[in-house]
């Protein structure tokens, strides 16, 4: 961590070169937010017929709804609350994205990306119980949301990732590399 490091309000320490691009400020959050929708709905077709909110949270708001939507059976699908940095909720005609306040700009990417694909599959794939597909699928759409931004790094670490995650998403690049995009939007949608 090093003697340079950033304390949160909720107690989070955050290193000197995770916080030099850190999303603190709502308004930026925002703004990195409409660029996540516009790639993932204009290069990925991922477009929702109802939006969602999106807001920052901090680390206690956020593992309060994590238990709360585990507990509901509709909340995060690999993760342990403690261990969450985005969630997607859907209660009722209301759907809110929320989002780890201070996580670095490249992880903020990735994390919106993700919640994003969740909602699509609330729309389109509603019955889509397997964890592996829901999770593979998700973090495919934050790697191909990483290749719009040139991020090489980052979408090298999600393919080495282990666990629902990282089997998930080698799944998801073997479905595209056989049958296109189209074919694995296809396979999320006929999953079950």
């Amino acid at each position: 961590m090093g003697a340079q490091h950033t304390c949160t309000p909720d107690g989070r320490r955050i290193c000197a070169r995770c916080h030099q691009t850190a999303v603190y400020d709502l308004a930026q959050a925002r703004m990195l937010f409409e660029w996540v929708v516009s790639v993932v709905s204009g290069q990925l077709g991922l477009r929702l017929n109802v939006g969602a909110d999106f807001t920052l949270v901090d680390d206690h708001h956020l593992r309060r709804l994590a238990t709360e939507a585990r507990s509901t059976m509709e909340g995060p699908g690999g993760d342990r609350p403690e261990r969450v940095i985005g969630l997607f909720v859907r209660r009722g005609r209301r759907r809110v994205m929320y989002v780890l306040s201070g996580l670095p700009r490249i992880l903020f990417v990735q994390t919106v990306a993700h919640e994003w694909a969740h909602a699509w599959q609330g729309e389109n794939c509603p019955l889509l119980r397997d964890p592996l597909v829901r999770e593979g699928f998700a973090e495919w759409v934050a790697y191909k949301t990483l290749q719009a931004m040139g991020a090489v790094k980052k979408m090298a670490l999600i393919e080495q990732g282990n666990g629902l995650y990282g089997e998930g998403v080698r799944r998801m690049l073997q479905v595209e590399k056989r049958h296109g995009m189209h074919g694995v939007l296809a396979f999320c949608r006929h999953a079950e």
